[in-house]
């Protein structure tokens, strides 16, 4: 099992609530904590243990299929394919939509676009979050509606609570409301078109670049009756939440022990805790203690995890592996 050194990024809009949870001095906000990034130039190195410093790209190169499953090493090599954020807002992110894997791959020579999912660990009253149209739209119509400044009109807006997940596959115009601490599973790849950003201006004073031709292109103008992921919220169990080509993400709400068994799946599998702490004992024998804030991996190689909550607190973790 395997953790890392998170990479802190402070934009703007950042909130408070990383800060928090990770109970963090002398920082006043951040806006996103990368706990697992194979990204380059933000890659997150491994905390401890004999391969302490060693980056995703550096295991994947010396265990292969066994640290991230035969499929994911057959077409990806040594990118790792996924990328998992905690992001918190004190301000909306701007009004976005990423490209699928066709299109970064073309326009940016990058291997991976971008579908993500969301769920909400944190909500502050009054949040809310932008995820889809809210109808059909020709090209026609956005140009308009982009010119006349009127894309919020068009919007599917959502308030949010604890427990809330939306799927935002690539080409969905979406953004991230004030007052949310989210948990984020994505595509590993940095590739963001904004397509408005509220007339913001950076630390320097300068509005913030938009890319308006390359979202466009990217955008999925087909509207969706509701974009919030329905499930059935249970203890004690793994409760699906969005199984996708990329990734498939579960959560657990657990007061007693269990075993999370992975002897189908051929991938690694990453847990993110956001409430409490329990025990972790994988199929091979290693044990360390994972509490909120932290996130750890576990290789292709391992069979089961049992997971044994510590003390009164429900522990609550976000789990997530690919299709394999």
């Amino acid at each position: 099992m395997f953790k890392f050194k998170e990479v802190m990024k402070s934009p703007l809009w950042g909130g408070k609530d990383i800060v928090a949870l990770k109970h963090i001095e002398g920082v006043d906000t951040i806006g996103e904590s990368w706990e697992v990034s194979g990204v380059p130039g933000d890659e997150t190195p491994v905390v401890g243990g004999e391969y302490d410093g060693w980056t995703l790209r550096q295991l994947i190169e010396k265990f292969g299929a066994d640290f991230v499953g035969k499929k994911n090493f057959e077409v990806n090599g040594s990118n790792f394919p996924l990328l998992i954020k905690f992001i918190s807002a004190d301000d909306a992110l701007s009004i976005q939509v990423h490209p699928d894997d066709a299109m970064a791959q073309r326009v940016a020579g990058k291997p991976f676009g971008k579908t993500e999912m969301w769920y909400l660990v944190g909500a502050h009253p009054g949040a809310t979050l932008y995820s889809g149209f809210n109808r059909d739209l020709t090209v026609e119509e956005y140009d308009k509606v982009m010119a006349e400044n009127r894309l919020e009109d068009v919007m599917a807006r959502y308030e949010t609570k604890v427990g809330d997940c939306f799927f935002i596959p690539a080409g969905q115009i979406h953004s991230i409301g004030k007052g949310n601490l989210i948990i984020e599973v994505q595509q590993s790849s940095d590739l963001t078109y904004r397509v408005y950003d509220f007339n913001r201006r950076d630390a320097q004073g300068n509005l913030r670049q938009l890319h308006t031709a390359e979202a466009r292109e990217a955008l999925n103008f087909k509207s969706k009756e509701d974009y919030r992921t329905h499930y059935e919220d249970r203890e004690n169990c793994r409760v699906l939440l969005e199984s996708c080509p990329q990734f498939t993400t579960s959560v657990y709400h657990l007061t007693e022990p269990l075993r999370a068994d992975y002897t189908e799946v051929d991938s690694f599998a990453i847990l993110i805790c956001y409430e409490g702490q329990a025990e972790l004992t994988d199929s091979e024998g290693n044990s360390t203690t994972l509490k909120a804030g932290e996130t750890v991996l576990f290789p292709a190689t391992t069979k089961w995890v049992d997971i044994r909550p510590l003390g009164s607190e429900r522990f609550s973790c976000v789990e997530t592996y690919t299709l394999g």
